[in-house]
């Protein structure tokens, strides 16, 4: 992340030198895509804490995508879409969907739910919530529908 904020940097000095006025510039988004299969169902998919910090972690905060797959048997995907913003410094969250939370707090909280897909601070593992004991998040499909669940990280 720091890296690519230097060569933005670079990029926009660079281009105010030599051309001018810049006006306007696009930045590539980073993102990040994590699924948990039908035969993961009630134990989480780990989603490492500098994942969240990096494109998560800034003024911007980011986008989660997160859909539920094939539940029918059909192969479509039910989704959702929310911003979620994520405090280093004092580890704590909140998402557009007005759900907050607090990291590492031992309790399990979860970010973002859509039917069987959860987006959370916990750890579940074969059906049993462990808690929140340390900076990860994961995903988790869980026993509403049997269902992929797919969730993108986007900065």
């Amino acid at each position: 992340m720091k890296r690519r904020k230097s060569l933005i940097i670079a990029a926009l000095v660079g281009a105010m030198l030599f051309a001018g006025n810049l006006s306007a510039y696009e930045e590539e988004s980073q993102r990040q895509t994590f699924t948990a299969y039908k035969s993961q169902r009630g134990t989480t998919v780990n989603i490492p804490y500098e994942t969240i910090e990096d494109l998560c972690g800034d003024w911007d905060g980011c986008t989660l995508r997160m859909g539920m797959h094939d539940w029918d048997g059909t192969g479509r995907t039910a989704s959702r879409e929310a911003l979620f913003y994520y405090d280093i410094t004092q580890k704590t969250w909140r998402m557009s969907l007005d759900t907050a939370g607090t990291n590492n707090s031992n309790t399990t909280e979860h970010v973002m739910q859509i039917w069987s897909c959860y987006f959370t601070d916990g750890e579940y593992l074969n059906w049993y919530d462990r808690g929140d004991f340390d900076l990860n998040f994961g995903l988790l499909s869980w026993n509403q529908y049997n269902a992929n669940c797919k969730l993108t990280i986007i900065d």
